[in-house]
């Protein structure tokens, strides 16, 4: 069931880890029930590293689980924590930014008050990181496109003329302007940037 699994986004997994809503995020009954294993399996694997004493305490949670079962759970577990194809960078920040936060707590408890301020900064430089990354900036850099010249613009009233050579109309009756050089430039600018067309350099294939 672990290949279902890694075909669903990184995301769309930790949002179902969230709000145990598995229907609308559109994943089966079983494999919702087989993801909620895996996250108590990481969980005790964290407090436990005998992955024998692992497996029991998971059936004690999931009792209709063999042990057999429940170790497979287990590493499991470990090779989708692992595995760097499918878990997002953001996660592998929050999941160090949860370790930090244990340290920290060890360290407060501890006294030793310097190891905690450290591993509070380090959790919170995790959380940032994690959080900076929730939004990829390629997603929302504008694309340049190739358009064809007959593309016709109703806002612009270019119903009939093709788009390119409207610019270019525009262009000759702006340049025979009786104007200054400075106003000629700014009439330009902004045909430019209306039709948002530029000159650039191509090779026919």
């Amino acid at each position: 069931m672990i290949t279902q699994l890694k075909k669903l986004a990184p995301e769309t997994v930790e949002m179902f880890l969230v709000t145990h809503d598995a229907q609308s995020l559109g994943i089966h009954e079983k494999l919702a029930a087989y993801i909620l294993q895996l996250d108590a399996a990481m969980k005790l694997h964290k407090e436990h590293h005998s992955i024998t004493e692992c497996a029991k305490q998971l059936q004690l949670k999931y009792p209709n689980l063999s042990i057999h079962t429940c170790k497979s759970r287990i590493y499991d577990s470990i090779n989708y924590l692992n595995d760097t194809c499918t878990v997002s960078e953001s996660a592998w920040y929050l999941y160090y930014a949860d370790m930090y936060m244990n340290l920290f707590k060890v360290t407060i408890e501890a006294q030793d008050f310097k190891e905690a301020r450290l591993n509070l900064q380090h959790a919170l430089d995790c959380r940032v990181k994690a959080s900076s990354g929730a939004v990829d900036p390629d997603r929302t850099r504008f694309k340049h496109q190739i358009v064809s010249p007959d593309i016709t613009n109703e806002r612009m009233r270019i119903e009939h003329k093709g788009l390119l050579e409207s610019y270019r109309e525009a262009l000759t009756i702006v340049k025979n302007v009786d104007a200054n050089d400075v106003e000629l430039k700014r009439l330009i600018d902004e045909v430019k940037a209306e039709f948002n067309v530029i000159d650039t350099e191509h090779e026919e294939v």
